[in-house]
């Protein structure tokens, strides 16, 4: 049973409707950014699995998150069995588990989704010559949510409907992101690794939302199709919204905070906090006066031509950067060959002592692990 507003645009009375429901799932790593920039890294890993599941068919409720970290042990005191000392490209493991974990709750705290559970594990093993640990943040965050079965399948957009953005500015954040996320960490310097995190921006995620859930609990949702800015920011966004039929976008149209982009970082960029919407154009007046209501930046950028293209053009200046059969986008992706080293080390025996002081030593090295007693980060 819904307990929604009676109109999304306008004050009035709420009522109850009854609808059946599907669940939304969904986890994400997000361990590069959690490793050079914990707090950010976090926050925006749990900010995008939200946007995701509201990019859920034709929008969806995020309802309560989880995070997960995994890192090398952290050095909290002296006489610990751990080796001392250790160099960290960025943040010790003591700094990303504190900040990490702020980042998250931060970014649920502000958006209005709890996170109800996680867990953490922290390893290193030294021996036969190597050293193996999580150096490289392991950082998952997922949630859970639902949506109207109705509203379970995106539609399929139709020439002349118009495409819309919600959300803030576009900056020179999160450059390539996604493909720095991609190796290992540090192979590109620390200049274009920092360039590479995205920066988190709750409150604004929380306006685009709230005009978007106003629109999903419409008694006839109006918006067509959806889907979330992440990596790769307006490309990825906006040419899987239209991968089906072809759609151009204006970039004169564009929201810019930084007037010195080029047209590469207007269009990469991974500024947070944005969604992409297809709506007819009878529809776009009751999301302008939604998103004015709750204060949420809209921008209508572009429309769908339906010609199998994908483009980019400034109609100010002319110039299209991109200008692509969509076939060449998403039907002819490169096969990806990968080949495994099955490693076989050789661990020293296990030898346990059973007097009273070495299993009381030995319960005291276990209530020393992170993953097993709480150390209140």
């Amino acid at each position: 049973m819904f307990f929604v507003p009676e109109f999304p645009d306008r004050p009035g009375s709420f009522k109850t409707i009854p609808y059946d429901t599907v669940i939304s799932l969904k986890a994400e790593t997000h361990n590069f950014p959690t490793t050079v920039e914990p707090f950010n890294g976090a926050a925006t890993g749990s900010g995008g699995e939200i946007r995701d599941r509201i990019a859920g068919g034709r929008a969806s409720f995020p309802v309560a998150g989880t995070a997960v970290y995994m890192t090398s042990y952290p050095r909290l005191e002296n006489g610990l069995h751990r080796e001392q000392g250790r160099e960290w490209m960025y943040h010790s493991p003591e700094d990303i588990l504190t900040k990490a974990s702020d980042g998250a709750s931060d970014f649920g705290n502000k958006f209005g989704q709890p996170l109800i559970c996680g867990s953490l594990l922290c390893f290193e093993h030294m021996g036969d010559g190597q050293r193996l640990g999580y150096d490289k943040v392991i950082m998952l965050a997922g949630g859970v949510g639902f949506a109207r079965m109705q509203d379970a399948l995106k539609g399929k957009p139709r020439k002349g409907d118009k495409i819309v953005l919600l959300g803030g500015d576009n900056y020179r954040i999160g450059m390539g992101g996604g493909a720095v996320s991609s190796v290992a960490t540090g192979e590109y310097g620390n200049a274009i690794e920092l360039n590479a995190v995205q920066r988190a921006n709750p409150e604004m995620q929380k306006r685009v939302y709230n005009a978007i859930r106003a629109l999903a609990e419409s008694g006839e949702n109006p918006v067509i199709s959806i889907h979330d800015h992440g990596a790769g920011g307006h490309l990825n966004c906006l040419s899987e919204l239209v991968d089906d039929v072809g759609g151009k976008v204006d970039m004169d149209r564009l929201p810019l905070g930084d007037p010195t982009l080029s047209a590469k970082e207007i269009i990469g960029n991974e500024s947070q906090e944005r969604m992409g919407l297809v709506l007819s154009p009878a529809d776009v007046p009751l999301l302008q006066e939604t998103a004015a209501r709750e204060r949420a930046p809209m921008y209508v950028i572009g429309e769908i031509t339906g010609d199998g293209r994908f483009t980019f053009e400034n109609s100010r200046t002319g110039e299209r950067p991109i200008d692509l059969e969509l076939e060449d986008m998403f039907g002819s992706v490169p096969r990806t060959f990968m080949e495994d080293a099955t490693l076989d080390p050789l661990f020293e025996p296990l030898v346990c002592r059973q007097d009273d002081a070495s299993l009381t030593g030995y319960a005291e090295m276990v209530m020393q692990l992170e993953s097993v007693a709480c150390k209140d980060w």
